[in-house]
């Protein structure tokens, strides 16, 4: 049995790390406990098929390794189940937080769990991951474009990847004029009227706005990346707040030039729960990885703000 706890900012990187742990396995199943209980993932992995075959059982939205509450009924079926395994079946639990000194994860580490907390990425963590996938993807990117582009989106690594994988389609090479020219930026004003709306859930001004901004050549994918900047940003704020951050040690940890942004921030993210904030965000992850494999953007787009 292998167990490994892994708390995540980035999906592309929580997704890389889950794809590392299980690469030798088939038979995979997701479970979100926002959708199901712990009781239904432990007797669904309880359950042995006719064929020997290895299986990795990986749960989402998990609360019971961090946060304030025991949830004790919860951790003691799931603690009493994992002691029980014998299988080389492997447990992977994606946490909102996790937290070493809580029973039940000294526990589940004292059974060989493993922990993978990649929530913060620092500038040096930002630039290592930058170039190791521009080398991969054959791209130039100049540092002081690499820069530009973590301040417009404020470090936030998918985004950042986002932002690469839009404006290399004009040169493999990015500059800081390709970044000035294609890449997003907070100071377009209408982008971020469209962006504002959307979050506020003013779908009528949102879909009137799309309309000029499609007549004007903006590109969808331009778009997404602002709404997730913005809705990635939120959900880092409100959960800060949820871990009695106040506003200056949460503008410097976000790299914010003032406690202005962390009010607004807070503002907005008022009407999200976190899970919200999370689901939009694998939305509209999902959304982007459809218009790159050929979906249509303008109706992908639609679509998402519809759901919404």
């Amino acid at each position: 049995m292998e167990i490994t706890l892994i708390k995540s900012s980035s999906y592309r990187l929580l997704n890389q790390s889950i794809d590392q742990i299980t690469k030798d396995v088939m038979n995979k199943t997701v479970f979100s406990l926002n959708e199901v209980s712990i009781q239904e993932v432990i007797d669904d992995a309880s359950y042995f098929g006719l064929f020997d075959e290895r299986r990795a059982i990986i749960v989402k939205d998990v609360k019971l390794f961090g946060g304030k509450f025991a949830y004790e009924e919860e951790s003691n079926a799931l603690l009493k189940f994992l002691q029980s395994v014998k299988d080389d079946t492997i447990f992977v639990f994606i946490c909102d937080d996790i937290k070493k000194t809580k029973d039940l994860t000294k526990n589940v580490i004292g059974l060989g769990a493993k922990v993978i907390d990649i929530s913060n990425i620092d500038d040096a963590k930002f630039n290592e991951l930058i170039a190791h996938y521009t080398e991969e993807e054959g791209i130039l990117l100049d540092d002081k474009a690499r820069d530009m582009i973590k301040k417009n989106v404020l470090s936030n690594i998918d985004i950042a990847i986002q932002e690469i994988d839009k404006i290399r389609l004009v040169d493999q090479h990015i500059t800081v004029d390709l970044v000035n020219q294609y890449g997003s930026s907070e100071d377009d004003d209408e982008t971020f009227a469209f962006s504002n709306a959307v979050i506020a859930k003013d779908f009528k001004s949102a879909f009137s706005i799309l309309e000029i901004l499609l007549k004007q050549g903006v590109e969808v994918n331009a778009l997404v990346g602002i709404l997730a900047s913005s809705f990635s940003n939120m959900f880092m704020v409100k959960e800060a707040v949820n871990h009695g951050m106040d506003d200056e040690t949460i503008a410097k940890t976000l790299g914010y030039s003032g406690t202005g942004r962390v009010y607004v921030m807070k503002k907005n993210a008022r009407i999200y729960t976190l899970e919200q904030l999370k689901d939009i965000l694998l939305a509209l992850s999902t959304l982007d990885i459809k218009i790159k494999t050929g979906a249509n953007p303008v109706y992908g787009l639609k679509e998402f703000l519809l759901d919404l």
